[in-house]
């Protein structure tokens, strides 16, 4: 994804010391916003769904993130978000929610001395929706992981297919299966009769 980044930011990222948080906003049905790093951090993120600022909580669940991909190639990208299952919270939004396709931003924030954003230093990371998720128990742990997939992740789909002439045809060009069945006026009994 191009981005274009700040001459505040780059400086940042090039100095030998950097503070940097990733925080993670999570499109619920009320959206959650999280970050990795040791304090609550507020942001006014362009795709949260509410307006102004939003506190994105340190609470310590949120474990890490997968790799990202990047080509100038449209492809399917995918990263796994992880957070800690053993406090029943998360795990909750998850469960007491509809998960499937709900939107999920990542931004990286690079922090001033005073651990604060700086809204200039701030850019996005990965913008997907959840796939799917898994939960992984151990006798000492638990965690919980979400498959996050990019925009293009039904871009190779290939639709379902439907029972006429010409979705059949397309696949077989030779078959007229479908051709005369419109006329067909039987009723077809399914079942016992």
């Amino acid at each position: 994804m191009p981005r274009s980044l700040s001459s505040g930011l780059i400086t940042s990222l090039s100095g030998q010391q950097q503070r940097v948080a990733d925080l993670i906003e999570i499109h619920l049905s009320t959206a959650v916003y999280f970050n990795n790093s040791f304090l609550d951090l507020s942001y006014d993120s362009a795709t949260a769904p509410d307006s102004g600022a939003n506190t994105y909580l340190a609470q310590g669940q949120f474990l890490g993130l997968g790799n990202v991909q990047e080509s100038k190639d449209i492809k399917i990208g995918s990263m796994r978000v992880a957070f800690t299952a053993v406090d029943y919270t998360t795990l909750g939004y998850v469960l007491n929610n509809e998960y499937i396709d709900r939107r999920v931003v990542i931004y990286r924030a690079v922090l001033d001395e005073n651990y604060a954003i700086d809204s200039t230093k701030v850019f996005q990371y990965f913008d997907g929706r959840i796939k799917d998720f898994s939960i992984s128990e151990s006798p000492k742990t638990a965690s919980l992981s979400f498959n996050v997939g990019s925009q293009f992740a039904d871009y190779d789909k290939i639709s379902g297919r439907r029972t006429n002439s010409d979705s059949q045809q397309r696949f077989f060009s030779s078959d007229v299966g479908f051709e005369f069945a419109p006329q067909i006026q039987t009723d077809i009994k399914w079942g016992r009769t």
